[in-house]
């Protein structure tokens, strides 16, 4: 996507000529309108001109970011309020099992951390690393605490921070993750944002309906940020309302933190406790106890929200995320012990 004009003082007067949110709504769907891939500086040994990046280095920069990139920020009316608040910074190395796994567990059409990295080697005429010599950096950044209450107050389409954040958050993070794999591309290290090229797109598979080849989420389970949740959100530190987003690098990365066996390990519900409170929340049942979430059901009603996007808030978006707020999970781990509910 290309930089958005955040406006400061007043509304788009023309909101379905919004060109940025017409391209990030339509862009992902067909690996679209995507700034070219950065070239691999050949000239350059990595390490030779600054000292290889390591785990605190991703970790700190990541933070940096976010603490102070002026993109940060929603607009009119809310110009100047953070979009997203300090983040979680988790890592997976490439021939970790889990990601050979994922093509039986989401689908073949799944990348590996590897086909993507050949696919920019490729690009970029140089061998491929082997998959122990690469890496993925996943990280999570959460909605600032006034999204997160003015979304849980709505009861049937997003609230105008969510929608703001839906769609200037997602700009937000392909663009920080553009910066920094532009700068290790420049330092001769390889490596690439798989969302943010033409080998992304979502299509509805006959076993898991829409999906997509690269699953944030699923690389954030991978990396131990977090488990899944009834509503098929991730439930993190800092909750189920956050954004995801990965890339690939070719370094050694450690993993920081412990992967919990139980995909669900962090939902009420699947804990055995009394919830479903983010059932309650979907205006449209997709959420149930018989069926979990309904994602077929839900993706219809997303796309729905797109007239009272622009209608409304006078930006062309989809969205949703009422059952990610005003439910235990909204800002952190619920309690899981009984008689402990939030």
């Amino acid at each position: 996507m290309g930089k958005r004009t955040l406006m400061k003082d007043r509304y788009r007067r023309f909101p379905l000529l919004d060109i940025e949110g017409f391209k990030n709504a339509i862009g992902e769907m067909h690996g679209k309108f995507f700034p070219k891939q950065p070239v691999l500086n050949k000239d350059v040994r990595p390490g030779e001109a600054k000292p290889l990046p390591d785990e605190a280095w991703f970790i700190q920069t990541l933070k940096d970011k976010l603490a102070h990139h002026p993109e940060n920020t929603k607009e009119y009316p809310f110009y100047g309020e953070p979009i997203y608040g300090e983040p979680l910074v988790g890592f997976v190395r490439g021939n970790d099992p889990l990601m050979e796994q994922y093509k039986e567990i989401i689908g073949p059409h799944h990348f590996t951390p590897w086909e993507i990295m050949r696919w920019q080697a490729e690009n970029n005429g140089v061998t491929p690393p082997a998959p122990e010599d690469i890496s993925v950096v996943s990280f999570v950044m959460p909605f600032s605490p006034q999204t997160i209450k003015e979304n849980a107050a709505v009861v049937d389409w997003p609230s105008e921070r969510w929608a703001q954040t839906r769609l200037l958050g997602e700009i937000f993070s392909q663009t920080i993750v553009r910066e920094i794999v532009t700068d290790l591309m420049g330092r001769g290290i390889l490596a690439v944002s798989p969302d943010v090229t033409p080998m992304f797109n979502k299509k509805r598979y006959p076993k898991v309906g829409w999906a997509s080849p690269w699953s944030h989420r699923h690389m954030a389970y991978a990396a131990g940020l977090g488990t899944f949740g009834m509503h098929d959100f991730m439930i993190t530190e800092k909750g189920a309302a956050v954004r995801f987003a990965s890339f690939v690098v070719n370094l050694r990365l450690a993993p920081n933190r412990q992967r919990p066996e139980d995909i669900h390990a962090y939902c009420r519900h699947y804990q055995g406790l009394p919830c479903l409170k983010c059932a309650k929340r979907c205006p449209v049942e997709a959420i149930t106890a018989e069926r979990a979430h309904d994602k077929e059901t839900c993706s219809q009603r997303v796309g729905k929200s797109v007239p009272h996007c622009v209608k409304n808030y006078h930006i062309f978006i989809y969205g949703c995320g009422l059952c990610a707020t005003g439910v235990p999970c909204e800002s952190g781990i619920p309690v899981l012990k009984t008689g402990g509910a939030r």
